[in-house]
């Protein structure tokens, strides 16, 4: 697997937020990241959700969509790869969108995580 690219500094904080959401039929969740500080700039290397069939996924960073519309996850939750060579920045926002588009009655789980850090100044 390839590293993080760049590299956090020892000062930067770790960004690790896993979550998880029930989808039923032809439904959506839209799962929104903020930056805590004011000025902070984020580094996203991994962006990893659970992989299903008749799903959709899309990444944005600050309102710009950086992955997707796609049928499979930038990476999927079991494989934690990295998605982003070199990491994608933002600093606003990060929004994942996961969408179950089967039309079956019942819940999905979909598992989300994306990993990278905080830039400390």
């Amino acid at each position: 697997m390839p590293d993080l690219f760049p590299e956090p500094k020892e000062s930067d904080r770790p960004f690790c937020e896993p979550t998880s959401v029930l989808l039923g039929a032809n439904t959506e969740a839209t799962l929104r990241f903020v930056p805590v500080q004011n000025n902070a700039e984020f580094r996203i290397g991994t962006v990893a959700m659970s992989k299903r069939p008749d799903s959709e996924y899309v990444v944005r960073m600050d309102d710009e969509i950086v992955y997707g519309p796609a049928p499979i996850p930038p990476t999927d939750i079991d494989d934690l790869q990295v998605t982003f060579i070199p990491a994608r920045a933002f600093s606003q926002s990060l929004e994942l969108t996961v969408r179950n588009l089967q039309d079956t009655t019942g819940q999905r789980r979909y598992s989300i995580q994306p990993l990278g850090y905080e830039v400390m100044n």
